[in-house]
């Protein structure tokens, strides 16, 4: 994801400052031996100029390793830069201003859950990080350190690989016993020397190679899944154990012994002058060097484990006349929006608005649901005080190991440099005579060959077991689930509808039936950095989940609040328009007042026409009378 900018700072800083600074003074170090090769360079080309070629590769080489120490340790030591987006999302993020780091997030393999995920270890009260050991030698080191498994996947990996390599190691050991029985008690044959110098060679090769397997595996960065440890391999080895002496001798009785000569045999035999002793002391010493410090820092890191895995929970039915939509626009964008960490946008992992799904006019049901987590709040680690000087002594031994291994290789080649002018300047040209010489310190060059590689893997191993003490960054963030569903109808609300009223308000109120289910936690997430431009980019697992039952009551408050204050009648706010309002009441009143009067002037006419109307019927009879007498 791009860095993005504020000026608001999530206050992270380097975890890998110390470890740098070690690691530069590691790269000097290492930088300055390729001084002694590359100056006597001139003077070995009147001798030697093969040698002279080679001490121009061996400080080239040691030039190399140094600066490349050194790139490591400065890009450790540099600075530490945190965008307002890191750390990772926990899953896929629909909030429409974070598009661009999701889809980056989802590339690079950065979400370890899904939204079905998140709300389920909600509802369910789990925790779906921690998983059951895979294979039989990974469910025996959980049965040893129970609590192991609510450490994070990489912790885990360590303790794993680190108990698969000691089992590789016991068993590699009893089967080199296994092939000394073989060969003391006579069953491979008269070709005992030759096996144990052969089987010597092939167990110390086998314990560099699982040691330097085992930091390769430690090493993944994009590392969100458990290894599963079976014991396969040490069964295999078990078997070639009694397999390759017994084939060693075949071929050395019935191929070797049958088709050369007593010279020959000699100098085959001159080889089993190799004794891994010395090799599997320092092989000893290296893994003690490696395991305690590791198993003392997994047993301070685990006293700080806490999987625990509460959730506040809000049920209810609530009868109010909103619009489902509203209810979630209000959680989404007032109540979560007020629970930002410096102003950061919330992850949205789940945006299902209400769907409604009308049954008929004005009537039906709806169904909608929120998953949102807050911007993540840095958590600074409380490490005991003897994890932190374990750490930087551990961070220290790794250096001095991979400088340890440098001197080492400089020894070597001088010693076969040495061995191999010798040889070279020989007035003795004849060949078994030669070979012999080879042979003779082939058993010092081995074991320097060994010891080197030894010290390589084991400061290699030591580095990345150390590097991962310092990368782990924790956070802390408010998890929240909202779903409702229930059913809505619209009715119509009319108010000043009076008789000689010329204004009223005519509106539609949707009355809605709600069962929220809110699921709440305080959750502390874990992530392991590392050192460039993807610094907290890594995977970001859940280890503990807490109850927020105060928090949850705030929210609960800030949404009945909203519910309280809504107004289904349409009110007027504007004073222009409540002016005209005023105008237009007073010209009712006057118009009811005019109306009144017109009504009683009426009658009165009437009144006086009537009483005219009698006067004159009342004449003409009287008219009709008197002519009646005439």
């Amino acid at each position: 994801m791009a860095f993005d900018y504020g000026s608001q700072k999530l206050e992270i800083s380097n975890p890998f400052k110390i470890e740098g600074k070690i690691q530069l003074l590691a790269g000097f170090i290492i930088a300055a031996l390729a001084v002694y090769p590359l100056i006597n360079v001139v003077s070995s080309l009147e001798t030697s100029p093969l040698l002279a070629w080679g001490q121009v590769g061996l400080g080239l080489s040691l030039l190399f390793l140094g600066f490349s120490t050194i790139a490591k340790g400065g890009l450790k030591a540099f600075r530490f830069y945190v965008g307002r987006s890191a750390p990772s999302s926990l899953a896929q993020n629909f909030s429409p201003t974070e598009q661009d780091n999701s889809k980056a997030e989802s590339s690079r393999g950065s979400l370890v859950y899904t939204s079905d995920n998140l709300e389920s270890m909600l509802m369910a009260r789990k925790n779906l990080t921690y998983q059951e050991p895979q294979g039989w030698l990974a469910r025996m080191v959980h049965t040893l350190i129970p609590r192991l498994i609510f450490a994070p996947y990489q912790l885990r990996n360590i303790v794993q690989e680190i108990f698969s390599v000691l089992a590789s190691s016991i068993v590699a050991l009893l089967a080199f016993g296994l092939a000394f029985f073989i060969t003391a008690t006579g069953l491979a044959g008269d070709a005992g020397d030759v096996i144990i110098s052969f089987m010597s060679i092939f167990l110390v090769i086998y314990l560099i190679l699982i040691w330097r397997n085992a930091s390769r595996n430690i090493s993944s960065k994009n590392n969100k899944e458990l290894h599963a440890k079976t014991a396969k391999g040490l069964s295999m080895l078990v078997a070639s154990a009694i397999v390759v002496p017994t084939l060693i001798g075949f071929v050395y009785e019935n191929y070797i012994v049958t088709n050369f000569d007593t010279e020959t045999i000699t100098l085959i035999v001159t080889m089993g002058g190799y004794s891994a002793g010395l090799n599997l002391v320092l092989l000893l010493v290296a893994a003690l060097i490696v395991m305690v410090p590791t198993f003392v820092m997994v047993r301070e890191r685990l006293k700080l484990a806490n999987p625990v895995t509460e959730v506040s929970e809000y049920r209810d039915n609530l009868q109010e006349q909103v619009h489902p939509n509203e209810l979630f626009i209000n959680v989404d964008n007032i109540i979560m929006g007020n629970r930002r960490y410096k102003d950061t946008p919330n992850r949205l992992y789940k945006a299902l608005k209400p769907t409604l799904n009308e049954q008929s006019q004005g009537k039906g049901a709806f169904k909608g649901e929120l998953l949102i987590e807050t911007q993540p709040e840095y958590k600074p680690f409380h490490y005991s005080p003897l994890f932190r000087k374990i750490r930087f002594f551990s961070t220290l031994g790794a250096q001095i190991l991979t400088v340890v291994s440098a001197l080492l290789g400089m020894w070597l080649f001088y010693t076969v440099s040495n061995h191999l002018l010798a040889v070279i300047n020989t007035e003795n040209n004849d060949v078994f005579s030669l070979a012999t010489l080879v042979l003779s310190s082939g058993a010092i060059i081995v074991t320097l060959l060994f010891s080197w590689r030894t010290f390589a893997s084991a400061g290699r191993l030591l580095n990345q077991i150390s590097h991962l003490m310092w990368a782990e960054l924790q956070f802390n963030s408010l998890l929240l689930s909202f779903k409702a569903e229930g059913t809505f109808m619209e009715s119509k609300v009319s108010t000043g509808a009076a008789i000689h009223d010329s204004t009223k308000s005519e509106n539609t109120v949707v009355k809605s039936s709600i069962t929220p289910l809110i699921l709440s936690s305080r959750i502390t997430t874990s992530t392991y950095a590392i050192p460039g431009a993807l610094n907290l980019e890594m995977p970001r697992i859940v280890l503990n989940m807490h109850a927020n039952e105060s928090e949850l009551q705030e929210i609960l408050g800030e949404m009945k609040g909203f519910l309280g204050s809504r107004e289904t009648i349409a009110g007027i706010r504007n004073k222009s328009d409540q002016d005209s309002i005023q105008n237009v009441q007073q010209m009712n009143q006057i118009s009811k007042q005019g109306g009144s009067a017109s009504l009683v002037s009426l009658a009165d006419e009437s009144v006086e026409r009537i009483e005219d109307v009698e006067a004159v019927v009342s004449e003409g009879a009287e008219d009709l009378s008197s002519e009646a007498q005439s």
